[in-house]
């Protein structure tokens, strides 16, 4: 078996002379040029690829890529998790292709005799995991998935003991975009070593013979959020963490950036270079060389306009899925959007509970005004595809308020993700597909009641993390 890192969160897999693409971004960014891969991928990497399936983990663009999907025939084979939601399904047949698998939950696949992938599916959001078989090499990628408890004990039940164990290591969520002006101390700082701490213990669990920090090597190049480029764990960070920690008990950790590949006969084949250890100054030239993309996209977001039909239209269905009961807790508190383009700000007040929408001005808006600032151009394209989560990831966002009022902000972002993601209307979770995804996931559920409890008697997601990973 052959198996090489090509970017970010895609992986190469080559056995018996047939080729498995996973999660391939390889051209560009992503979230409107918030995203690039770091290090570069070198074209020569995909120039002539020609692969026998293209596996997709979840839908998030740094592994759901459109300009780096569309550089294939429309019929390869497309592999995605069945989950509650066809909204893959519907996006590849969109993009028009037509060879497309939903794989259930512990479902497989033989691209050979002894060449299988098996799909994991995990969350409320669609993530999922894929065990890839043959020659005796078993790799789990659990990619942005996290796995834990006994989800977690079936794979291992099911396929251990693993050659590779690849996951993610460092923070995509938005936490550290939310602002209070009644706050000192600035936007929240994750705990540095919690990423770090949660790939430890995930391998401690897994205990593979190599561990590769995974899906995290990128980088920001936006003006926006160049600044967000210190809050990016590398996997130097992990390293340093597994180090304190005495080493794993039985796993090498293996750092690999794009190009570095493994295969059976020869082992690793690992570049020797600069990237993490002189970081910010190879950020800086990866900036320069990309300058004149980066100039056309300030210009051309410099020109969108927002206009009060196209808000109206998506919030007033968004506001018919939320229940009564939920939007009821809104009362006299708008969440006011604030698209700026250039120096012109539009601003629009979204009352759930009246389910109105109203264009406000700016300088009408004073200190406790509940805000949800993004640039125009993306909260057109948001609104467009309900594709709000990437709003979050991309970091191009700021939500202000007071310290108090921030429960809204998150509510209102739970609740679009809920949108996105099918869990609203209700009703979309007692069709038959719902009932036959979650049939195979009873583990999950089980996993999730003891979850919910653990949070209402004051114990930390972290803290129920450390326990379900040992």
């Amino acid at each position: 078996m052959f198996l090489q890192v090509l970017s970010h969160a895609s992986l190469l897999i080559r056995h018996q002379e047939h080729t498995l693409l996973i999660d391939p971004w390889l051209v560009g960014s992503c979230y409107w040029r918030s995203w690039w891969n770091y290090p570069p991928v070198d074209p020569k990497l995909y120039r002539d690829l020609a692969p026998d399936a293209i596996y997709l983990t979840h839908i998030h663009w740094d592994h759901f890529h459109g300009p780096s999907l569309r550089r294939f025939p429309r019929t390869t084979r497309l592999v995605v998790p069945y989950e509650r939601s066809t909204r893959m399904r519907r996006d590849l047949e969109g993009m028009k292709f037509t060879d497309i698998l939903e794989l259930p939950h512990g479902g497989s696949l033989s691209l050979a005799d002894d060449f299988t992938l098996t799909s994991y599916q995990f969350s409320l959001w669609g993530d999922s995991a894929l065990v890839v078989e043959g020659g005796g090499v078993r790799a789990l990628n659990a990619n942005d998935a996290k796995f834990m408890g006994s989800p977690l004990q079936q794979i291992i039940d099911r396929h251990a003991p693993f050659t590779f164990v690849f996951r993610s290591h460092s923070s995509a969520n938005d936490r550290a975009c939310y602002e209070s002006p009644d706050e000192t101390d600035g936007p929240e700082r994750e705990d540095p070593t919690g990423y770090a701490r949660s790939f430890y213990s995930f391998i401690e669990k897994t205990k593979p013979a190599y561990a590769v920090p995974f899906a995290s090597n990128h980088c920001h190049l936006h003006q926006d959020v160049f600044s967000f480029n210190d809050r990016i764990q590398t996997p130097m960070e992990v390293e340093r963490y597994v180090a304190s920690r005495g080493g794993f008990t039985r796993t090498q950790l293996k750092i690999m950036v794009s190009g570095d590949a493994w295969d059976s006969e020869n082992g690793f084949h690992l570049q020797r270079h600069t990237y993490f250890t002189e970081r910010e100054g190879h950020i800086r030239q990866y900036r320069d060389d990309q300058r004149e993309i980066l100039q056309s996209t300030y210009r051309k977001e410099e020109r969108a306009v927002v206009r009060i039909e196209e808000v109206k239209s998506f919030f007033s269905k968004f506001a018919r899925a939320v229940p009564w009961l939920i939007r009821r807790t809104f009362k006299g508190k708008p969440i006011v959007f604030c698209a700026q383009a250039g120096k012109e700000v539009f601003c629009f007040a979204v009352d759930l509970s009246s389910q109105s929408v109203t264009q406000v001005a700016e300088a009408t808006l004073g200190p406790s005004a509940i805000r949800y600032e993004t640039s125009a151009a993306m909260l057109k394209m948001a609104m467009a595809l309900n594709m709000f989560s990437q709003i979050g990831i991309s970091k191009r966002v700021r939500y202000r308020s007071l310290r108090a009022d921030r429960r809204y902000l998150i509510k209102i972002n739970s609740l679009l993700a809920a949108y996105e993601y099918e869990v609203l209307p209700v009703r979309l979770l007692f069709r038959w597909r719902t009932w036959r995804c979650w049939a195979r996931r009873w583990r999950e559920v089980l996993l999730g009641v003891r979850f919910l409890y653990g949070l209402r008697s004051g114990r930390s997601p972290h803290e129920m993390e450390e326990e379900f990973l040992r």
